[in-house]
């Protein structure tokens, strides 16, 4: 028997009748998918059944390594050691029925790659997500002369007069709600109630408020024990930006000129005749290669750092140039080493460039199963399993699964049915599940870069969604081991779309189908309390026996 990814299969390996071909073998010292030296991972790939036991000496200590992963053409080994350095050196001993192979035949490997060591603190912890314009008014006396009338739907970028003491007003309900970290979305002066377009890196826009109210914010959160990161906008600016508007004026001219990628002067915005996020005139693209451009960002990164921020999230294109994610990390984790670096683009996962990134793929596959119901039950653990291997533990665990951003906000658009087995997945799975303010209550109204106002009005609040969105929080803050990495899948059916899998001693069983079934699944032998309901259940014979009604989920705790 071999268990695989926490499935107990039988494993029907063919005949061996050669000998064990080097070229069947692939190892990458230079690559953290096969050796990752922070979270003790070595990775061996050979030809699917040329190997039928494997070992990895390193520094003279013998561990054996089991298949995690099999595709219909390869094997994948793995061992999980102590965490070591890459003055480590390590070599295989492979066998089959009738031979054996040292890998390599001479010399040693020896780790390659960067240390990928994100902060601790962060690692599969909850964020609750603020555009500032939408959550609450705090302070009437600076809004913006033409805004929209709170609660009413969402219209291009007009503002509805939230700010940061609005925020700090509504502490508590945050408080309530309890995530461990707040993404406290763009807050630099621009003509947009989103601030995606800067037009100051210097200054809070006006209309948020001031550096007093936004201290006062910063050291709130942290006397709640939470953290606190800043979203910035670097990849592109405003039209209005002084540089920017520099350029319009004076054109080749412009000292500004290789700031931005500008085709041909003098400019035009319609088409425009320079590089666009969205290919929107209203964001033209920043030239991160420029160094006066890179030192100019990383300075104002310094600055509001000083007002406490515990970390930065820089987006949201989703390509940023690599040698300035690279500057911008050495720079801060150089001085910071527990600053906290997410960015939009999850190119660069790997030690050299943010701690995390939104995990996209994770998020496509959630809308496929829950939301568009377009794959089976087994499609759905098989992507899965294939992204939770392929992906580092690091990305896997600092992986924003952030089902709404500033274009959408997906759980709006899933049947009422099956959102609560939608969050039940979101904060009972491997990653870091973001809520996007107005999430939690059911807010619905949306425009791409403009999420609407928060509905503070009780009677209009989804209140059950929120009490479950509440306790499922509750339970991924208890039971720690939901922060790991451990993900073993131990039941899928496609007919009555039951789906389970165990997160370390706590079993998550989700029936998004329409009728109650009774299922059986592996486990520990011994007791299991359901610790939503409170039921006891015991396994007995290695099996768990139990009922889960329809469009539903239980969380199941093995008792010690």
């Amino acid at each position: 028997m071999q268990r695989l990814l926490g499935i107990v299969m039988v494993l029907s390996l063919p005949q061996l009748s050669n000998a064990i071909d080097t070229a069947d073998v692939f190892h990458n010292s230079n690559s953290i998918f096969y050796v990752n030296p922070s979270f003790g991972e070595i990775k061996l790939k050979v030809k699917k059944g040329s190997v039928t036991d494997a070992q990895v000496i390193i520094n003279s200590d013998s561990i054996k390594m089991e298949i995690w992963y099999r595709n219909g053409d390869f094997d994948y080994f793995a061992a999980r050691l102590n965490k070591f350095d890459t003055t480590a050196t390590y070599h295989f001993i492979l066998k089959n029925k009738e031979d054996s192979l040292i890998f390599p035949a001479t010399d040693e490997f020896k780790p390659k790659v960067p240390l990928f060591t994100p902060p601790a603190w962060a690692f599969g912890k909850i964020y609750y997500s603020i555009f500032i314009d939408g959550f609450y008014n705090g302070v009437l006396t600076n809004d913006p002369e033409e805004k929209a009338i709170w609660g009413t739907e969402p219209e291009n970028w007009l503002s509805y007069g939230g700010d940061l003491k609005g925020i700090l007003r509504k502490i508590k309900y945050i408080d309530s709600l309890n995530p461990n970290i707040i993404i406290l979305q763009p807050i630099f002066s621009a003509s947009s109630n989103h601030k995606f377009n800067p037009k100051d890196y210097a200054s809070i826009d006006s209309c948020f408020g001031d550096t007093m109210d936004l201290k006062n914010l910063i050291d709130e959160i942290h006397e709640r024990d939470k953290k606190i990161i800043l979203s910035v906008i670097f990849t592109h600016t405003g039209i209005d930006f002084p540089a920017f508007v520099d350029v319009v004026k004076k054109g080749e001219g412009s000292k500004y000129t290789e700031w931005y990628f500008i085709k041909s002067t003098p400019i035009k915005t319609s088409p425009p005749n320079y590089e666009c996020w969205r290919s929107d005139y209203r964001f033209p693209k920043l030239n991160l290669r420029n160094p006066q451009v890179t030192n100019y960002l990383i300075g104002f990164l310094e600055y509001w750092k000083h007002f406490g921020f515990d970390g930065f999230y820089i987006g949201e294109d989703e390509k940023i140039d690599a040698d300035f994610i690279l500057t911008l990390r050495s720079h801060l984790k150089t001085k910071y080493p527990d600053i906290l670096l997410l960015g939009s683009d999850g190119r660069f996962l790997n030690g050299n460039g943010f701690d995390g990134s939104p995990n996209r793929n994770l998020v496509d596959i959630l809308i496929r199963y829950f939301v568009k119901n377009t794959i089976t039950t087994s499609e759905f653990d098989n992507l899965l399993r294939k992204m939770f291997f392929f992906n580092p533990p690091q990305v896997n665990g600092m992986g924003l699964i952030n089902l709404s951003d500033y274009n959408k906000r997906i759980l709006a658009e899933a049947e009422p049915s099956i959102r609560k087995n939608l969050c039940a997945f979101i904060f009972t799975c491997i990653g870091s599940p973001v809520i996007l303010y107005g999430d939690e209550i059911g807010l619905s109204d949306y425009k791409p870069l403009n999420l609407g106002s928060f509905i503070w009005n009780k009677n209009n609040q989804n209140r059950d969604l929120l009490k479950e969105i509440r306790q499922l929080i509750e339970i991924r803050k208890t039971c720690t081991q939901i922060s790991s990495n451990t993900f073993f899948s131990l039941y899928m059916n496609d007919i009555t779309k039951v789906y389970a899998y165990d997160r370390g001693g706590l079993i998550v069983v989700l029936n998004s189908g329409d009728k109650q079934s009774f299922v059986e699944l592996p486990a520990w032998d011994g007791l299991y309390l359901d610790i939503i309901s409170g039921e006891k259940l015991t396994a007995y014979s290695q099996k768990l026996r139990l009922s889960i009604n329809p469009k539903s989920y239980r969380i199941l705790r093995r008792e010690i």
